[in-house]
């Protein structure tokens, strides 16, 4: 599969086997958009992903 519709129909198929799956399809899809930006900018969203993941993380193990 090729194109636009590579990541949006792996990320629905990923959903339908667990939600971990589904966002670690999204992380994935997400690494590769970040590897080609300016690696300071990259750095900065990463820290901003992990600050939510962070926060997330916390909120459901409460």
């Amino acid at each position: 599969m090729h194109g636009a519709a590579y990541w949006p129909k792996e990320i629905r198929r990923a959903d339908r086997i667990s939600p971990k799956t589904g966002a670690t399809r999204r992380l994935d899809r997400l690494r590769g958009t970040l590897a080609r930006l300016d690696p300071v900018v990259a750095n900065r969203a990463w820290r901003e992903v992990g600050d939510a993941l962070q926060r997330i993380t916390d909120r459901y193990t409460q």
